[in-house]
């Protein structure tokens, strides 16, 4: 049975600070669970549907706010503010972003970390009971590295229809506590100022070997000589101040 339910403040509270703490390197196991993961997501027939996601925090939600993510077209962006459950329809929200909830005794537990508005959701069907094998298989390979704390997942979706040569960006306005995801061009992106935090993985061929490629189409942005706080700041100019 697939258990769901709404984050809490203590579910962002034991997470990781983008901005205070290297929770955006990546050592060996890490790498090498990300790997397995994207076997298993190709093998499951699932890659299409689930993307594998960086577990951290910029800041925390108060009790009673749930963190939103909304399309925009004009500029293309995806913002993630924090909403009051008493403003909106909850029933009218879908997790998007999801991590696995160690208080449930029986069957799978998933906690939404992100949701997106019905609109929002497009062509993506919203997790369902249908969703609970391949979940739990996430979920089994993620606890037998005891890494069920450093990885969630998110749904696969694409609404602001990135080329190859694009990601989304991400950078944070404190102030107001919005994140804002920009589709950004590659070759824009300075060295060392992109820290991966959603891979999505695919099948190729590489001569007569079926392999998984993996692929990170969102990331946060950060100055290395300045740190993550100065760079998650206010962004960049007018396209970054939301």
């Amino acid at each position: 049975m697939l258990t769901m339910r709404d984050h809490g403040v203590e579910d962002y509270a034991d997470l990781r600070d983008m901005d205070a703490t290297d929770v955006g390197v990546l050592a060996d196991d890490d790498r090498a669970c990300l790997t397995e993961l994207g076997e298993y997501l190709v093998s499951a027939d699932a890659w299409q549907r689930f993307s594998i996601w960086l577990l951290h925090k910029h800041f925390e939600p108060a009790d009673g706010e749930l963190f939103v993510e909304s399309v925009i077209t004009q500029p293309r962006r995806l913002q993630t503010a924090l909403v009051d459950q008493s403003d909106v329809d909850v029933d009218t929200l879908h997790p998007t972003a999801m991590r696995f909830d160690d208080s449930v005794e029986r069957g799978l537990g998933v906690v939404g970390m992100e949701f997106s508005p019905t609109a929002d959701l497009g062509a993506t069907s919203p997790i369902s009971d249908d969703d609970e094998a391949v979940l739990a298989g996430i979920e089994q390979r993620l606890r037998a590295r005891a890494k069920t704390n450093r990885f969630g997942v998110k749904l696969v979706r694409d609404p602001l229809e990135l080329a190859p040569t694009e990601v989304l960006l991400e950078t944070c306005d404190f102030g107001n506590r919005v994140l804002s995801s920009d589709v950004t061009g590659r070759s824009e992106i300075a060295p060392n100022t992109f820290i991966e935090t959603v891979w999505n993985f695919r099948p190729a061929v590489d001569g007569a070997d079926r392999i998984v490629m993996q692929d990170c189409n969102i990331g946060c942005f950060s100055e290395p000589t300045e740190g993550h706080t100065l760079a998650h700041g206010q962004g960049a100019g007018d396209d970054h101040d939301d």
